[in-house]
């Protein structure tokens, strides 16, 4: 029942509707039983370990209240991590530990143990761990019931891929359980913000470059490095639409909930992305890894290693495989030398009034992206391997025929990610153009999230827009989402 399609449409207009209708103080119960509901529908099973987890994390939370203890902490942030580590990470360091030994027992493993990823178990450890935290950071707060701890858990529009949601987010908005013709406005703008971006842009961009990802070998390096710049646009209008959907369905039932995306491909250094990209999980790195492990207060090369470690492991929580590991590393490498530039040799990388400097510093940004995405999108290191071996070696006929002046030649070899296999032909032209379209609106949605003041103006329509977005979300998931995929931190 992902958020793009028809049978959350309805779960999401049964739940609106009796969620407003009930008295005030039924909602809270409502809401919690919805949230199971939606957790159910995906695993009846995964729904009592679900329950399980959050039960024992409330009664350690109710713990740390009452003491300053360290060993209550430990144990909180252990049950957490190993039960996160158990189901998400149990067959990856079985392969680690059979490559390395070659004992037979590690590679019989997969066959006798089957393990399932419990939905969501990512973003809710994360939530519960950060609450422990600040409980023992500070306890002197009132104490969370167990009714408002469950329902901050198990609430349904931040289950599937966040935002990573802290107990100071989320309790505020249980005071304020009314209707607001603002936000149901807001909400309809995000919902038809988020169906457009996952719709319209990434799943047909996924179309676009999956052949390409499948079979590596069969593409030029021109198509590899584009088929990274493609994942970007991808996996950005998927996550930030993702994000989109949550927001206004939280919205629609008088949750505000943090915003996880500011036009992060108008970033001009490594720094500014990151603080603009998944910024609930950016932050949840910082404030319970990085600081703790010092941050910048240890002098200059324990900070670099401290932003390489909280971004490897940034990657590894994103998946179990090498492939995560590397694009995290990559990321902590990038911030560290950013660092050591500015601080160590007093360079000034990012401009503040350069105008045409701040859009190649964008497009600098934006290309280091890319190729991280080729290490994200990756099925396994070998996949990996293959994409960067093709863009250093899948060169030089075309580079030959262009060095000679056959230009035309180079354009139409350069260009076989828009065509099929390894030879391009026009007739294939209109995934050019679906690309170049797709690349506008990615504009325009970073246009709305770094400029929003600039939107504002329009909101005097909202009585005549919000029927429109309404209408059009309704014809996008009837007329086009059937073909759409899964969401890509769905799998998270």
């Amino acid at each position: 029942m992902l958020f793009n399609s028809i049978p959350f449409l309805i779960f999401l207009s049964v739940v609106y509707l009796f969620y407003w209708g009930l008295p005030r103080s039924y909602r809270k119960p409502f809401l919690l039983f919805s949230g199971l509901s939606f957790y159910a529908y995906f695993s009846l099973a995964f729904t009592f370990h679900f329950l399980a987890i959050i039960a024992i994390n409330y009664l350690l939370y109710r713990k740390l209240h009452e003491t300053k203890g360290k060993f209550w902490i430990r144990f909180t942030v252990s049950f957490n991590l190993i039960n996160l580590g158990f189901f998400k990470y149990f067959y990856f360091f079985n392969k680690v530990l059979a490559d390395l030994t070659h004992y037979p027992f590690f590679e019989k493993v997969p066959g006798l143990v089957h393990i399932v990823l419990p939905l969501a178990i990512s973003f809710y450890s994360f939530q519960v761990i950060a609450a422990a935290i600040d409980t023992y950071r500070d306890n002197s707060k009132p104490l969370v019931s167990v009714f408002d701890y469950f329902l901050f858990v198990a609430f349904f529009p931040v289950l599937i891929a966040g935002p990573i949601m802290r107990l100071g987010d989320f309790l505020p908005n249980l005071d304020k359980l009314n209707p607001d013709k603002e936000k149901m406005y807001r909400a309809s703008y995000l919902l038809m913000s988020g169906l457009v971006k996952k719709v319209l842009v990434a799943d047909p961009m996924s179309t676009t470059i999956s052949p390409i990802f499948s079979n590596p070998s069969s593409y030029d390096s021109f198509s590899l490095v584009m088929a990274g710049i493609c994942y970007s646009i991808q996996v950005y209008c998927d996550f930030s639409g993702l994000t989109d959907m949550a927001r206004s369905v939280a919205l629609y039932l008088g949750f505000e909930i943090p915003e996880n995306f500011t036009g992060p491909f108008f970033s001009t250094s490594g720094r500014e992305l990151w603080k603009r990209w998944h910024i609930t999980l950016s932050l949840w790195l910082r404030d319970y890894i990085y600081f703790p492990l010092g941050g910048s207060r240890l002098g200059e090369i324990r900070t670099y290693l401290n932003l390489i470690i909280i971004m490897t492991l940034g990657g590894f929580w994103h998946g179990a495989d090498y492939t995560f590991i590397c694009w995290g590393f990559y990321w902590g490498v990038i911030l560290a030398a950013e660092r050591y530039l500015e601080d160590g040799l007093g360079w000034k990388l990012t401009p503040t009034k350069n105008k045409f400097l701040i859009v190649i510093k964008a497009f600098i940004v934006f290309f280091l992206f890319s190729v991280s995405g080729l290490m994200f999108r990756s099925n396994n290191a070998s996949l990996m391997v293959d994409l960067f071996h093709g863009i250093f070696t899948h060169f030089p006929s075309r580079l030959e025929s262009f060095l000679s002046g056959d230009s035309n030649s180079w354009l139409i070899g350069a260009t076989s990610l828009f065509g099929s296999g390894s030879s391009f032909s026009f007739a294939h032209i209109e995934n050019l153009e679906r690309v170049s379209y797709m690349a506008v609106v990615l504009f325009l949605f970073h246009h709305f999230q770094y400029f929003p003041e600039y939107w504002m103006k329009f909101r005097k329509y909202d009585p005549y827009l919000a029927p429109i977005c309404g209408m059009l979300t309704i014809f996008l998931l009837a007329t086009l989402s059937q073909d759409g995929g899964d969401f890509i931190y769905y799998r998270f």
